[in-house]
């Protein structure tokens, strides 16, 4: 049996040319996959090489301050051996400051008749030795050196009498003696002499 198609050629050529849907909406998937793939892999690589420059940045931030971090414990250390050295300084010019106040205060109260064979400053007490004519003078003495600014407190007189050999005072009994002197502060320093001009004014 044979088929004869008996309509115009125009229908026949426009049938012919019919549009297969779902193979376009398939190919038009497919390309718009393929470039949002595309889109995405450039994407995905600019932002992998940022990062890896904002890495080699925060890695050179990173070498620059542990850098400046051993520096900087490099200058505290120093700093620090610097503040020792000024500590140390200090304490040691106020154990000068305080020995000249006390040998001013010293000399300003010490007696024509009373002479010191000894004397030592450490650490904020001195010690005293010497000889006097009479026990009275060396009380008068250490109450002048009491009353000065520099002196806290003095122990107890330790007294003992015999004869001085010099040939000065030959044939004069002479009583030796020592005692310690609590010295202040530096801080509560404020005029040494002060007590011993005022009873050298009194006399």
């Amino acid at each position: 049996m044979v088929n004869v198609d008996l309509r115009p050629n125009e229908i026949k050529v426009v049938e012919g040319k019919k549009i297969d849907l779902s193979r376009v909406i398939a190919l038009t998937l497919i390309v718009v996959f393929v470039v949002v793939s595309c889109f995405v892999i450039i994407y995905d690589f600019f932002i992998m090489k940022r990062l890896a420059t904002e890495r080699q940045i925060l890695e050179a931030d990173t070498k620059k301050l542990i850098l400046e971090n051993k520096k900087l414990d490099s200058y505290l250390a120093e700093v620090d051996a610097q503040l020792d050295l000024y500590e140390n300084a200090l304490t040691l010019l106020k154990e000068d400051i305080l020995s000249i106040e006390f040998l001013t205060a010293l000399v300003a109260a010490l007696p024509d008749n009373v002479w010191l064979t000894g004397l030592k400053v450490v650490s904020g007490r001195a010690d005293v030795n010497g000889y006097a004519f009479a026990e009275n003078d060396i009380a008068a003495f250490a109450l002048k050196l009491l009353n000065v600014n520099v002196v806290r407190s003095i122990s107890p007189l330790v007294t003992s009498k015999g004869e001085e050999r010099n040939l000065e005072v030959q044939g004069h009994t002479t009583v030796k003696f020592n005692f310690s002197c609590i010295l202040e502060d530096l801080v509560s320093i404020q005029d040494p002499v002060k007590g011993a001009e005022g009873d050298e004014d009194k006399h």
